[in-house]
């Protein structure tokens, strides 16, 4: 059973991965216990009412996601980590995600064409045809494993197929996934060790991606690396260093955070037959029904940002170096905005839903994400209308972004 919210308005959020679905509780204490709440655990403040964040997200107040020094490393170790992660510390400030305008506003404008519509709609016979190839594998199995086994099979080929990169570094992306997961998506720092995988990571990757970028300078094709390496605006495009940060940063969270998606919302359909027969019942309405979905998983937990100034919220003073956290989890649950949010209702409007963090950093692969989760689980639940849990508690991850499992037990028969 997951653990209760016993610590209040200042939970522990070092212990996500035992608090389970029960940080979801811990997250409503603390926002009705005030607007902006300092937590021990984080170092931060903790934002947790959807007017609010989605203030934060737009821009409201002096918030920067230029954050890597203040968050990620503390400063005494910045000089040690200079000498022995050179590659990841030259990598992470060109991320999109790291960045404020004017240089995420070119960041993103580069980028634009490779995330369109058009691009996802290509894409989607091939994830439609992956979705049937892999749940065609599993039809002869009572129990699958689901994360690996299922989920990482379909975003996984999904994301190579969007990079026209090879199936054979399929086997790569887990390992990707947990190191950068690991050492850069936690609450608690990180050890050296830890970080030494990170960096591994770093170097196998660029020595694929520098390759692929090579070989698309000279001849390039219809795919995302191809569109990256030629996109313009005006004389201007994309450096090396920007080219392979935005690579490093789309094959992990372009398949990971999709791949979350799926496993926790298998897991709760698994348990509620009103809204699974619902889905099926209304093909017309599948993207609300998905995004319902999403709200109540809560995959997308928060994201962190760094105070650029001085200044009061709801009175509280926050200053310049301060952590903020944007606590999309609780938001999507706030009772301001949803009637009876601690249920799966898929009548409900969605348009509020703060999933893919409005404003300027709204998640420019959204669209990709959409269009995956909205074939997948009609198909897999037509496929398999039987399918219940095999295990009775969640295994989770010790990641407070974004939330996932290690593994999920899924008997289909």
């Amino acid at each position: 059973m997951d653990i209760a919210a016993t610590a209040g308005a200042n939970p522990d959020l070092r212990r996500i991965a035992e608090m389970g679905n029960g940080v979801l509780a811990s997250l409503n204490a603390v926002r009705e216990t005030g607007p902006v709440v300092w937590n021990d655990s984080v170092r931060g403040w903790l934002v947790t009412r959807h007017q609010d964040v989605i203030d934060g997200f737009q821009g409201r107040y002096p918030l920067s996601c230029v954050r890597i020094e203040t968050r990620t490393f503390s400063p005494e170790r910045l000089e040690l980590m200079s000498k022995r992660y050179p590659l990841m510390l030259k990598s992470l400030p060109n991320w999109i995600v790291n960045t404020d305008a004017p240089r995420h506003t070119r960041l993103r404008a580069l980028m634009a064409r490779a995330f369109s519509r058009k691009f996802v709609d290509n894409l989607r016979p091939f994830a439609r045809a992956t979705i049937a190839q892999v749940l065609d594998g599993i039809a002869v199995q009572d129990e699958v494993e689901f994360v690996e086994k299922v989920a990482r099979q379909i975003t996984g080929r999904v994301i190579l197929r969007k990079f026209g990169l090879p199936e054979r570094y399929l086997a790569l992306l887990p390992k990707w996934s947990y190191t950068f997961n690991t050492g850069l998506g936690g609450v608690v720092d990180p050890t050296l060790e830890v970080m030494d995988g990170v960096e591994q990571s770093f170097a196998q990757m660029q020595e694929i991606f520098s390759a692929e970028v090579a070989s698309r300078r000279g001849r390039p094709t219809d795919d995302f690396l191809s569109e990256l390496v030629m996109a313009r605006d005006g004389g201007d495009g994309l450096t090396e260093e920007e080219l392979l940060g935005i690579c490093y940063l789309v094959i992990v969270a372009g398949h990971d955070t999709t791949l979350n998606t799926m496993a926790l919302g298998v897991a709760a359909l698994c348990e509620d037959a009103p809204a699974r027969q619902y889905l099926l019942g209304h093909p017309d309405q599948i993207l609300n029904s998905v995004m319902e979905v999403m709200r109540y998983v809560a995959m997308s937990t928060a994201q962190n940002r760094v105070a650029a100034a001085d200044f009061d919220w709801h009175g509280v003073p926050i200053r310049k170096g301060d952590q903020v956290w944007l606590m999309i989890a609780a938001a999507n649950r706030d009772p301001r905005v949803y009637a009876d949010a601690e249920r799966m209702d898929m009548t409900r409007a969605t348009d509020q839903v703060a999933v893919f963090g409005p404003g300027i950093h709204h998640c420019i692969g959204h669209m990709l994400a959409k269009m995956q989760l909205c074939e997948f689980f009609p198909a897999f639940f037509t496929r398999f209308p039987a399918a219940r849990l095999a295990q009775q508690q969640l295994d989770f991850q010790p990641y407070l972004t974004f939330r996932g499992l290690n593994n999920l037990q899924v008997r289909l028969k």
